[in-house]
């Protein structure tokens, strides 16, 4: 009994201290994310899955759920709130993203293409992993386009970059 009561602190501590990580960084869950969603005490609710272009993922006893646009401590009070409709007693939910989807850079850079997105990142070094500006590159002209949104804004290098952003570095003229 007491280590039921332990695990369930520990649970419950590290799914509040997931929760401020994320509400810190204000990034909410989208197509290509990995997450893993687990109920405490109930191993055959776990749901380990790569959000797919319909936004959706399917859970035991409750169907499926549209997650993305919702921030991870978002998404588990709601599913507390689906499980405890009928199902369980005092379900306790967390949500834990284990990779967020791609950002993209692209134009005057050494290596274009697709980089994983860490926690923290800016807009100088997503440059250095896509290997670095080109001779010809600007140091001015650096675009980044995001989400829906079609009009590009102009960044600098301690600009924040989220999962899924693109970054245009244009080439100078001279």
């Amino acid at each position: 009994m007491a280590l039921r009561i332990l695990g369930f602190w520990l649970t419950l501590y590290t799914s509040i201290g997931w929760a401020a990580s994320t509400d810190e960084a204000g990034i909410p869950l989208g197509v290509g994310d990995t997450v893993l969603i687990t109920v405490y005490n109930e191993p055959d609710l776990t749901v380990s899955t790569k959000i797919g272009q319909n936004g959706r993922v399917k859970f035991p006893l409750i169907g499926e759920r549209v997650v993305i646009g919702k921030q991870p401590e978002q998404l588990a009070s709601e599913l507390e709130a689906a499980y405890f409709d009928g199902y369980l007693v005092s379900p306790s939910v967390s949500v834990d993203v284990k990779s967020y989807r791609p950002i993209y850079i692209r134009g005057a850079v050494k290596s274009p293409g697709a980089y994983g997105f860490e926690l923290g990142m800016t807009v100088d070094q997503a440059i250095a992993l896509a290997g670095g500006l080109k001779d010809r590159a600007s140091n001015s002209e650096w675009k980044l386009f995001r989400g829906d949104n079609p009009a590009p804004t102009t960044v600098k290098k301690d600009s924040a970059v989220l999962p899924g952003d693109i970054i245009e570095i244009r080439e100078s003229l001279f």
